[in-house]
């Protein structure tokens, strides 16, 4: 290809660039995204997800006993009573299946349950090496010891906006919307927000967990609201005034 014929295919390129992204006559300019949609971007779960209206359809005493039930188990996890979720569980299902956020895999029967949440939830202790002064080994092993016996100093977990459905007369299904913060030692508080879905059977001793699981945000769409809740409403309202298309772009656009 000549110097020549290569200027020419630049000059066509950038044509066709130009006017893929020229605004048709007559056509009006789309809004970047609704100023109001902003307070969905920020705060907790009841404000980081949009107010969708959630309805209860199942009979108002099965509704009541299943948030009961949620509600205690959010405690049990805010108390961090490890060991005592399975105790919300069908004793008689054969297969109950849980799904948490955090984990990389489904926990799936008794077994992996049991063997899941009787574990001590605590970060090994790290290996002091030998040649390290001696005073220095003191505090490394104390410091990693206690931080052994429990990774967190404090969990909050919130259940927001159950519905609850009927499916039979011994089944019902529940979905809610989780805040869940925690502080681990030696860092800094954290929080995410989450979707929670699990199915329940009408037992003898009232209705129980057959399945649970957790659904977090992808992380682009966590950090496409992430990076709209940095935008002021003076930018909003400056974009609000704006006739038509923008006349140019930010250097690197």
């Amino acid at each position: 290809m000549t110097v020549r014929h290569a200027s020419l295919l630049t000059v066509i390129l950038v044509g066709l660039a130009g006017a893929a992204h020229a605004q048709p006559a007559g056509v009006e300019h789309p809004a970047y995204y609704e100023g109001e949609d902003r307070k969905y971007y920020v705060g907790n779960a009841t404000s980081f997800y949009p107010p969708v209206e959630i309805v209860s359809t199942a009979p108002p005493e099965v509704t009541a006993e299943i948030k009961t039930l949620i509600t205690d188990f959010a405690a049990r996890w805010t108390a961090e009573t490890w060991t005592s979720i399975p105790e919300f569980f069908d004793p008689d299902d054969e297969t109950p299946y849980i799904l948490l956020g955090h984990q990389p895999d489904w926990l799936i029967g008794w077994d992996q349950i049991n063997g899941y949440f009787s574990k001590e939830q605590a970060m090994p202790v790290k290996d002091i090496p030998d040649e390290a002064p001696p005073g220095m080994r003191q505090i490394e092993a104390s410091h990693y010891e206690y931080r052994s016996e429990s990774d967190l100093n404090a969990m909050l977990y919130t259940a927001d906006r159950i519905a609850v459905r009927k499916i039979d007369d011994d089944l019902a299904m529940a979905i809610w919307y989780v805040d869940f913060q925690f502080k681990p030692r030696f860092m800094a508080a954290k929080g995410e927000h989450f979707k929670s879905i699990a199915m329940f059977r009408n037992t003898e001793d009232g209705w129980k967990f057959i399945h649970y699981g957790e659904a977090p945000m992808s992380a682009i769409m966590y950090m496409e609201r992430l990076y709209r809740s940095q935008v002021s409403q003076e930018f909003l309202d400056l974009l609000a005034q704006q006739a038509g298309p923008p006349t140019g772009r930010p250097p690197g656009m």
